[in-house]
């Protein structure tokens, strides 16, 4: 596992290094295929004491993408909670994948999810979030117009919806639209791999 760290506005003390590739440990056994993963520290000056240290861990894994993002008093607490957040992301992306391929479909994949042992059940598992299965119960064509990303949040905020996929005028390429928790918005612009 290939761990990257950023930071603004404070430094990375090498415990704090440590304690984190500690935490972290626990995704390799829940993830087989760990590409690399991405902490970022951020002190901010809040008024609040509690919100002044934010982490933000990306984890990619084979063709995945996990994050958590949270805030604390200080820099393990705020590892500590973000990495939670991973973990339970890492769970359930398990057990969908454990069910997708419960018919045999992608063998490899499905049997180094298999090989990873178990993770010892912690207290507080009981009350985690389940993975609900479910199906795609309605499909929804409509025809893509190339705007910009302007035009892109008139139309979302129009519609009323927290995202909307459009086609950019500026890439030709299809982009995502989206409202983030702080209250301004985010664009998800994919790249060909």
């Amino acid at each position: 596992m290939n761990l990257k760290f950023r930071s603004h506005n404070t430094t990375i003390s090498d415990d704090l290094r440590d304690y984190t590739d500690k935490k972290l440990s626990r995704l390799a056994r829940l993830l087989p295929r760990i590409d690399d993963v991405a902490i970022e520290l951020t002190h901010e000056e809040t008024r609040s004491a509690v919100h002044r240290y934010r982490v933000q861990i990306t984890v990619h894994a084979a063709n995945s993408v996990l994050r958590g993002d949270e805030r604390a008093a200080d820099p393990k607490s705020a590892l500590d909670l973000a990495t939670d957040v991973v973990v339970r992301q890492a769970r359930r992306h398990q057990k969908r994948i454990h069910d997708r391929h419960r018919d045999g479909a992608s063998k490899e994949y499905a049997a180094a999810i298999a090989a990873t042992p178990a993770e010892p059940a912690d207290a507080d598992a009981e009350h985690e979030e389940e993975y609900a299965g479910g199906h795609v119960v309605r499909t929804k064509r409509f025809d893509a117009k190339p705007m910009s990303e302007e035009e892109a949040l008139a139309q979302m905020d129009l519609l009323g919806h927290d995202f909307f996929l459009f086609l950019d005028a500026a890439t030709r390429e299809f982009a995502v639209l989206y409202k983030r928790k702080d209250g301004d918005y985010g664009l998800l612009s994919p790249r060909r791999a």
